[in-house]
């Protein structure tokens, strides 16, 4: 006999309730994936407007303020600036409140700042900086947001996949950004942009306000078997996981092995998805709308590879655990930096091989989510929300660094300019591999473990009989 309809919707509300965790991920990862779209929109809407005064040393077309060198690399990164310093406070307020309200706030932020993004560029330069420093400040939240995610609501033999979805917002967000700016700018305005941008992010976080909740105990969606699946091999005690053993996790070389290498790959991420527009129109000259689509290319490869590389590092059983992060780490890594040094051999003439270089060097950094990226939750465990968060430290680190290096060294936009500067950046990503790989481990540190005493204060064999489905 055929389901009655109400059986069939009892069912189907009952299958939604064992996989509700996968809803909320892919909600988390577009909210994600809005803040950093934000920041990206300007990269762009900069080609747009230098295009329309056919000058690239003006500031806007309503402006005929010239700026310097440094003026114009600041404006890059002052998104990172802000970032930097708010970064503590951001994680510490995580700590203490979750990622709830702390997330939704710095959402909201970013989604004013840049509906308001036009107004401050036509208001002068100061202003600028102001409402891109607001849209560094929420996104300080990205990174302490995918650690506290995955410590309460991944489950520990899905972590490749759920770091993978997550940290492919990176990817995600220049690969819609670029080409629907790119069409918004030719068919519309480049404020038009701002607006669409802006407005996408406020929605998305209202929906997040709504529906997400600290821990999976507290969603009225989530049933009580995926609660307990959910809390398997974790600590559930909210003082054990709320003091952060920061000096020990400070003196773990595998922890410091997993920061360094992310900085390698921040330095490429950042020389990619910020400058790839520029190299694109500027050196191979594409128009805006063909940038807009070529630019998504780097990105959708990488964005591939992420959640292709998280699934399969979770179903790797006949490798261990270190090893599988070092495969995983050294294909990405030393793969990426190959294609750099190819592209910046390359002559400035052969416009498509260069732009499907660029591609692979990004896809292949791709497969780095089942190295550093998957290393730092297992590392960590229930600190991950301060180990992985401190991901948000050396992005924006490098995205202060790479604008300063870049329009250093190419003044004038030619191939051989920026062959120096993919050549810095393989052996960044060289050195950097070789040091995680180094020193990488493969099961959780010593601090994470259930009665281990971080210092006389904190109470030792916490664990507790049975599964706890309170919020941690």
């Amino acid at each position: 006999m055929f389901p009655t309809q109400d059986e069939a919707e009892k069912r189907a509300f009952a299958i939604f309730r064992s996989r509700a965790r996968f809803v909320v991920m892919v909600l988390v990862m577009l909210c994600l994936t809005s803040v950093w779209s934000n920041i990206l929109a300007f990269n762009f809407t900069i080609i747009c407007i230098e295009g329309e005064t056919n000058d690239t040393n003006l500031e806007y077309f309503t402006n005929s303020t010239v700026l310097t060198s440094f003026e114009k690399s600041f404006r890059t990164s002052i998104v990172a600036l802000t970032a930097l310093c708010a970064n503590i406070p951001v994680s510490l307020a995580i700590n203490r409140f979750g990622i709830r309200t702390i997330f939704a706030a710095l959402g909201l932020i970013s989604g004013i700042s840049t509906i308001l993004m036009p107004v401050a560029i036509e208001a002068g330069y100061a202003w600028l900086l102001v409402a891109r420093g607001f849209q560094g400040l929420a996104f300080a939240g990205n990174f302490p947001v995918i650690g506290a995610f995955c410590a309460r609501w991944a489950y520990w033999k899905q972590t490749g996949l759920f770091v993978s979805t997550l940290v492919a917002s990176v990817q995600l967000a220049p690969a819609i950004t670029m080409p629907v700016s790119g069409a918004l700018c030719e068919g519309v305005s480049w404020q038009s942009v701002y607006y669409i941008h802006g407005s996408v992010c406020i929605v998305l976080f209202a929906v997040y306000t709504i529906f997400f909740r600290n821990s999976p105990a507290k969603h009225p969606f989530v049933g009580a078997p995926e609660c307990e699946k959910v809390a398997r091999q974790k600590c559930t005690d909210k003082t054990v996981a709320r003091h952060v053993p920061y000096m020990l996790i400070l003196k773990s070389p595998a922890i410091w092995s997993v920061w360094i290498a992310s900085l390698g790959n921040f330095a490429a991420v950042n020389l990619m998805f910020l400058y790839s527009p520029v190299y694109l129109s500027a050196v191979l000259g594409y128009s805006e709308h063909s940038t807009g689509i070529s630019a998504a290319l780097p990105p959708l490869a990488q964005f591939a590879a992420k959640l292709l590389c998280g699934g399969i590092s979770d179903r790797i059983h006949c490798v261990s655990e270190v090893n599988k992060f070092r495969l995983f780490n050294s294909v990405a890594f030393f793969g990426s930096a190959f294609f750099f040094i190819v592209l910046g051999c390359m002559p400035g003439d052969t416009k498509f091989a260069n732009m499907l270089l660029l591609g692979a060097a990004a896809g292949a950094l791709g497969v780095a989510t089942g190295g550093f990226f998957k290393a730092a939750p297992v590392l960590s465990q229930q600190y991950s929300h301060f180990v992985t968060g401190n991901f948000s430290f050396m992005h924006p680190l490098t995205m202060f660094v790479v604008p300063f290096v870049v329009n250093a060294l190419t003044p004038n936009n030619t191939q051989e300019e920026w062959r120096v500067v993919f050549f810095i950046i393989a052996g960044v990503e060289i050195v950097t591999n070789l040091i995680f790989c180094l020193f990488v481990r493969g099961e959780p540190c010593e601090w994470t473990k259930t009665g281990f005493s971080h210092s006389p204060s904190v109470v030792k064999d916490v664990e507790q009989p049975g599964v706890a489905r309170q919020e941690f």
